[in-house]
């Protein structure tokens, strides 16, 4: 029986626990484990067995992937790691000019559906879909999605040509959604085989046109599927949502400070509520907050009403950047929230969103966070 709360955070030295029981009271710190890694992400599979699945990239070794049982803290690099595909001339020349990271990079993993044993898939840079069937062992590319005729239009985004989010429908096996910065969400309604762009209705970079169907040429910057089967997006340009399996998208972010940010989180048991964390974009690469440090927290099923979180968060002195996996939620009820910065903190939400503590404090730049009830 499930008993304990596990929070991963991966940062620029390698990757750390926070545990605590149901309660979400008290927190115990431990790591770092793959030192000196940076951990772009990192979750635990509940499927079964408790695993561990890492996205580890080193400035002297290539991307790999880890994985092992959360047990043993023994985790292994893949003996066949996702290779991404390189890039397009045009991507290249973009990537040089502006002095974007080109170097492959593992930006996400995403355990397979419950039934799926051993199934697991991770997003890399340059911008392409890998699968695996034995628990992140070995990996083999999604060329569905990497042979779509949009790709020599794709444009890397600040992160570079980065595929940062997946999210598969849970009540239909074939169907699944990736985000790509910054060509946008890309559909599969046949497991994989053909994909389609799904951004109608989004603000797009050029001229901040709304996209119509099938084009491309916005930057999500994260993407998450609710139980329910509702879609939000954190983008570039706003935040969305879809109930029509994201054959359009609406705009929510009416309210809201600032549309820019990176961070997204969901209530589970409430499709209605999301999580942000804008940030003041000024100029194009400030990306922090502005001395006070807020989450947002929406509300409603209506026109767009978000609640400013500030009870237990820094009011002042706090400059402070949140990255596309530094927001996370757990599964209990009320459910858990998680923020993590740049700067090394870990603020948690046991209710929702009404009060916060902070649960870590000196921790490296941190890249990622997520939790899991095991």
């Amino acid at each position: 029986m499930a008993d304990r709360v596990v929070v991963c955070a991966g940062t620029k030295r390698g990757l750390f626990f926070l545990e605590s029981d149901k309660g979400r009271s008290t927190w115990k710190l431990s790591g770092p484990h793959l030192k000196s890694w940076q951990v772009y992400h990192a979750v635990i599979d509940t499927r079964s067995t408790p695993r561990l699945h890492a996205a580890a990239v080193s400035n002297t070794f290539a991307a790999t992937t880890a994985s092992g049982e959360l047990s043993g803290l023994k985790f292994e690099a893949a003996k066949k790691p996702p290779i991404p595909p390189k890039l397009l001339p045009k991507q290249a020349q973009f990537i040089k000019k502006w002095n974007l990271p080109s170097e492959p990079r593992i930006w996400h993993m995403e355990p397979g559906r419950p039934g799926e044993k051993g199934v697991v898939y991770a997003g890399t840079a340059p911008a392409a879909l890998f699968r695996s069937e034995d628990d992140g062992k070995t990996w083999a590319e999604v060329k569905g999605l990497s042979k779509h005729p949009s790709r020599k239009n794709w444009t890397p985004g600040a992160g570079g040509l980065c595929l940062h989010s997946i999210q598969l429908d849970p009540k239909n096996a074939n169907r699944m959604y990736v985000g790509i910065s910054s060509a946008g969400i890309f559909r599969t309604d046949d497991g994989g085989k053909s994909w389609k762009p799904a951004n109608k209705g989004i603000t797009g970079f050029e001229g901040g046109k709304i996209l119509k169907s099938g084009e491309i040429g916005t930057c999500v910057h994260k993407l998450l599927l609710h139980p329910s089967g509702r879609l939000y997006q954190q983008n570039h340009i706003g935040v969305y949502r879809s109930d029509n399996q994201a054959d359009s998208w609406e705009r929510i972010d009416q309210g809201l400070p600032y549309d820019f940010g990176f961070g997204l989180a969901l209530d589970p048991s409430n499709a209605d509520t999301c999580y942000v964390t804008p940030l003041e974009p000024e100029g194009g690469m400030y990306r922090a907050t502005a001395g006070k440090f807020r989450v947002y927290q929406l509300k409603g099923n209506g026109a767009p009403a978000w609640d400013e979180l500030s009870n237990g968060l820094p009011s002042e002195g706090a400059y402070l950047s949140v990255l596309r996996e530094g927001m996370a939620q757990d599964t209990l009820s009320p459910c858990g929230v998680y923020v993590a910065t740049g700067t090394g903190q870990v603020f948690h939400s046991p209710d929702a969103g009404a009060t916060w503590k902070t649960i870590a404090t000196h921790l490296p730049p941190i890249l990622s966070v997520s939790a899991a009830v095991v």
